[in-house]
């Protein structure tokens, strides 16, 4: 899977190290990394790419922070739960990703 080889990659061999900031390497696909910071259109191509129908989710990432799985399971039956599972899943990594920054900005 595409996603696990960028997520875990070593440091280089060569004796030199990552730029700290350097997000590329968590990032999955062109979709902003928080999806909290998503608006309408990218929450459109998130679903869409899914399998999804786009025109049932017309809100921007804050908005689907509200939501439970019941309420995606709601808009698209057969693909709610999956939907759901991905969403909380970038949505937990943006979240340990900003606490990792806050701590290495407290030091």
């Amino acid at each position: 899977m595409p996603t696990q080889a960028r997520c875990e990659r070593v440091p280089p061999q060569d004796g030199g190290c990552w730029d700290a900031m350097d997000l590329r390497v968590l990032q999955e696909d062109d979709l902003p990394l928080d999806p909290r910071t998503w608006g309408r259109p990218q929450v459109g191509e998130w679903v869409a790419r899914r399998g999804g129908r786009a025109e049932r989710f017309p809100m921007n990432g804050k908005a689907l922070c509200l939501m439970s799985l019941d309420m995606f399971t709601a808009r698209v039956p057969e693909k709610g739960h999956a939907l759901y599972q991905d969403f909380r899943r970038r949505l937990s990594k943006a979240l340990a990703l900003q606490e990792f920054i806050e701590k290495m900005a407290a030091k």
